[in-house]
């Protein structure tokens, strides 16, 4: 990674929430962004990321909050209050607030000097302090921007409002264009957690479905299954698990490195969410790697998959199955939408063009400082 030209004046604070892991085997998506974006910029020499838990990448620079909790105040509380006291001890020009809507206004009053900016990696209407159109007017009062990880997140920041000022822009997560490429394996790759939004149940049971007719075709799922949704012994898809055998692996929690070494092996991912996913990081590090996608089209990742993936509904399980079955059957499809993919990734969502978008903003908001 190559720091960008000399900095100009200013310095700016990049607040993780407080649960945030930053850790090199298990770090949050919005945290591997807030390092991506750290050290793609032009601004690098001049970002702190500040967080609660440890930080194991030494590529950053990171000032972690401690002892901050109080017995007597919520955590959320709490931790804004640390925040504007490292704030006000780094002297940070501009605050980007990181998915919590809530802070805006306490760290407002606190800090009337400092420029304030709040990057949204969720559906704000879901979140504390933005669910209402009156909240999310009071906070365009006292932000200088509104930072949106997709077109379908924006449109719910301002759903309702008569003007936003050009505050909310769409600055989409990033990813390395080129990363280190692999002989590809006759694989499907889920990466993610194994929660019942994700869709993963629902892929294991596709796949069963679909498995008689793909002999050389094997099912990765990497990610925590903390409820046993798949890995368990009373798991909804048990019978498909014992009936695939050695064709379904369960990696279980593997770092973000090992979770990109098996989508270059990957000739598919899947990414079968069954929520409105705000973006969809997982999609993007699938298509960088050669990985033709397979997704289902909920908010943010109706964005990228258009024009680059296979779309599927995930409740129709039999659907599914097809889908899977011709995406691996036809090697001129899969070549298509891996061909697709990539050029996507290097056209949108590319590391240094999405921090471009991001250091523009930034440098509206110093030069108003």
């Amino acid at each position: 990674m190559v720091a960008g030209p000399a900095t100009p004046p200013g310095k700016i604070g990049v607040i993780l929430p407080y649960r945030e892991t930053f850790a090199l085997r298990k770090s949050g998506a919005i945290a591997l962004s807030s390092r991506d974006f750290a050290n793609y910029s032009r601004f690098r020499d001049s970002i702190t990321i500040v967080g609660a838990a440890e930080c194991e990448y030494s590529d950053v620079r990171y000032r972690r909050l401690v002892d901050w909790r109080r017995w007597w105040k919520r955590g959320r509380w709490a931790y804004a209050d640390a925040v504007v006291r490292v704030a006000q001890e780094e002297s940070f020009t501009i605050l980007e607030i990181q998915n919590r809507p809530h802070m805006v206004g306490l760290v407002r009053k606190r800090l009337p000097g400092t420029r304030l900016a709040l990057h949204l990696q969720n559906d704000p209407q879901t979140m504390t302090g933005a669910r209402t159109v009156a909240e999310r007017r009071e906070l365009l009062r006292h932000l200088g921007a509104v930072y949106c990880c997709s077109q379908f997140v924006r449109q719910k920041f301002v759903e309702g409002l008569d003007d936003d000022s050009g505050k909310a822009i769409v600055v989409y997560n990033g990813v390395e264009a080129d990363p280190v490429a692999a002989p590809k394996e006759r694989i499907f790759a889920f990466v993610g957690r194994v929660i019942p939004v994700k869709g993963a149940v629902e892929l294991v049971k596709a796949f069963a479905l679909a498995a008689p007719r793909l002999p050389e075709w094997r099912l990765v799922i990497a990610g925590d299954d903390l409820e046993g949704l798949v890995s368990g012994p009373r798991a909804a898809v048990a019978r498909e698990r014992e009936a695939l055998a050695g064709r379904l692996t369960l990696m279980g929690q593997v770092s973000h490195a090992e979770a990109m070494g098996l989508y270059a092996r990957a000739e598919i991912a899947v990414v079968p969410s069954l929520w409105q996913e705000p973006f969809g990081r997982s999609a993007i590090e699938a298509m960088a790697n050669g990985c033709a996608l397979i997704a289902s089209a909920r908010g943010g990742l109706a964005e990228i998959a258009a024009g680059a993936g296979a779309i599927v509904e995930p409740d129709d399980v039999a659907a599914f199955a097809a889908t899977l079955r011709r995406v691996a059957s036809d090697d001129d499809l899969r070549r298509r939408l891996q061909t697709a993919g990539k050029a996507k990734v290097q056209e949108v969502f590319a590391i240094g063009r999405v921090t471009a978008t991001l250091d523009a903003a930034r440098a509206r908001l110093l030069a108003a400082h």
